[in-house]
């Protein structure tokens, strides 16, 4: 009997010390990983030291957050295929080059996953999710990226994707602003359209219901429009007409496709001649509830040529989103203005 106790004893000795063994590696290894999310490298210089080479010889920019938007180099020219190859801002590129190229480490930060959120730096498309900046070569191979998240005062903080450990970034010596990065249409130019209000001098409507009718200003200094076209129409104030006559005086598209995959069928137009002698009309299309410009330009005058040409040259074989607040002023019924009457009455 006694030895049958003996070999118990030991046995559960055993299983103790084993015990221990295991919970002291155990401790060990959590000591170890906490040390390591609480440890912070000094680091310094630049967070991309190799961004302007990489951007010199890059052929894609993918950035992606809460929506996703790609740049592709093509011919030259910067585009974005998922609105059929539309032109890039020149001047947005180069300001996310400019702000890219002067990050510099301020500090480490932590290296616990669970707390990236709280720097905006969880994973891109998360929530309190990062924005991912990719920059890759024709191969397709990345030459660099970086995850921006939360910036705070004159601080951004910022990670590599397959790295938990967070950095704050500062702008260096150039000071460059932190830039728009998404949504997709802040990298294309939508506000191109700006004829000047005070320049427009007549404009010719034909809404998707009702009569056409014409809205002329005898001079830049006049203050409304008159309604000369159709008769029997009396204007409701005599500053009726001046919200359609001028929505070509600074307009911003939503959205952009190329006009010939657009479908849809034409449903009104909008005419304006400036006094400079420059004809913009823009013809509505209807695609389900949304509604879409095509635009040409034309030159009344030798004067306007130049504006004419290149105008056309810019919205050729594009179609163009507008806002419910547009064409409810671009195209609107003649009824909302005006008032059937015995003769039109010019404004003032």
């Amino acid at each position: 009997m006694s030895q049958v106790a003996n070999a118990r004893r030991r046995a559960q000795l055993v299983a103790v010390a084993t015990a221990a063994a295991v919970l002291s590696a155990a401790a060990v290894v959590t000591a170890i990983l906490d040390a390591r999310a609480v440890w912070r490298p000094e680091v310094s210089g630049p967070v991309l030291p190799d961004w302007s080479r990489a951007v010199a010889s890059a052929q894609e920019i993918e950035i992606v957050g809460e929506s996703r938007a790609t740049l592709v180099r093509a011919d030259g020219v910067w585009q974005m295929p998922s609105r059929d190859g539309y032109p890039v801002r020149p001047e947005s590129l180069a300001a996310l080059d400019a702000y890219l190229a002067s990050l510099v480490f301020e500090g480490a930060r932590t290296a616990n996953p669970d707390r990236l959120g709280r720097l905006g730096l969880a994973a891109p498309g998360d929530a309190q999710g990062g924005t991912l900046i990719a920059v890759r070569d024709q191969a397709g191979d990345t030459l660099a990226e970086i995850i921006l998240g939360d910036a705070r005062d004159t601080l951004v903080y910022v990670r590599q994707p397959d790295r938990s450990r967070a950095y704050a970034a500062r702008s260096g010596d150039r000071a460059a602003p932190a830039v728009d990065l998404l949504p997709a249409d802040a990298w294309l130019d939508l506000d191109f359209l700006a004829l000047g209000a005070s320049d427009i001098a007549r404009v010719d409507i034909q809404p998707e219901t009702g009569p056409a009718y014409r809205l002329v200003r005898a001079a830049t200094t006049s203050r409304n429009f008159s309604l000369r076209q159709p008769a029997g129409w009396q204007p409701i104030t005599a500053a009726a007409g001046n919200g359609p006559a001028t929505t070509l005086g600074r307009l911003r598209f939503r959205d952009v496709r190329a006009a010939d995959r657009l479908g849809g069928s034409f449903v009104a137009h909008h005419t304006a001649d400036t006094f400079a002698g420059l004809r913009v009309r823009i013809d509505v299309k209807a695609l389900g509830e949304t509604r879409w410009a095509l635009i040409t330009a034309s030159a009344l005058t030798d004067d306007a040529e130049g504006q004419a040409i290149a105008l056309n040259a810019r919205t050729e074989g594009w179609a163009y989103l507008m806002s419910d607040l547009t064409i409810d002023r671009l195209i609107r019924p003649l009824e909302r203005i005006a008032d059937p009457g015995t003769e039109a009455v010019d404004a003032p």
